[in-house]
C-alpha cells in the first residue's frame, strides 16, 4: 500500500485514513507488534547500595547455561538465547489455535549492554539466576 503526504487538509484524512488501512491490513494477518530481527533486550533494575550495584535482568524461561555474563573493559555484557514458548504438556498441539492474536513475548538472540562505574572491581562480579531473574552484583572497590 502506498502512502501519499499532502499539507492540505483534505490531504491529511487521506493520508489518516490511508494508515488506518494499512494497519488495519497488518492487523488483519495477526501480526500485532513489528519486532527487528535483531536481537531483543531484556528489561533491566540497577540498584546502588554503599558497597555494590545489583543489576536484575527479566529473563523468564531461560535456563542458566543460555545466559553469558561478561565484564570487560568497562562494559558488562549480558547475552544468551532463549527457546520460543512451547506448548504444555496438557495441550495437543494439533488442536491448538492457529491464528496468533498477540505475540509480546520475545525469543532468540538477546544482548543487553552497561557501562560500568568505575568504581567497580570487575574482578568481583557475581551473578545468580533464581525464579526468571537474573541478579549480578558489581561490588565496589575498597580502596
Amino acid at each position: 500500500m502506498r502512502v501519499e503526504c499532502q499539507t492540505s487538509d483534505s490531504g491529511s484524512e487521506r493520508v489518516s485514513k490511508q494508515l488506518d488501512a494499512l494497519m488495519d491490513e497488518i492487523t488483519s494477518h495477526g501480526f500485532t507488534r513489528l519486532v527487528s530481527s535483531d536481537a531483543w533486550e531484556p528489561q533491566w533494575n540497577i540498584y546502588e547500595g554503599t558497597a555494590q550495584y545489583l543489576v536484575c535482568v527479566d529473563l523468564a524461561g531461560m535456563r542458566h547455561a543460555a545466559i553469558d555474563v561478561h565484564v570487560d573493559k568497562g562494559t558488562l555484557r549480558v547475552s544468551g538465547y532463549r527457546e520460543r514458548p512451547e506448548w504444555p504438556q496438557e495441550v495437543d498441539a494439533a488442536s491448538a489455535p492457529v491464528s496468533v492474536h498477540v505475540m509480546e513475548i520475545d525469543w532468540g538472540r538477546f544482548e543487553r549492554t552497561l557501562a560500568v562505574p568505575p568504581d567497580v572491581d570487575t574482578t568481583d562480579v557475581t551473578a545468580t539466576y533464581r525464579n526468571g531473574y537474573l541478579w549480578i552484583v558489581l561490588r565496589k572497590r575498597t580502596s
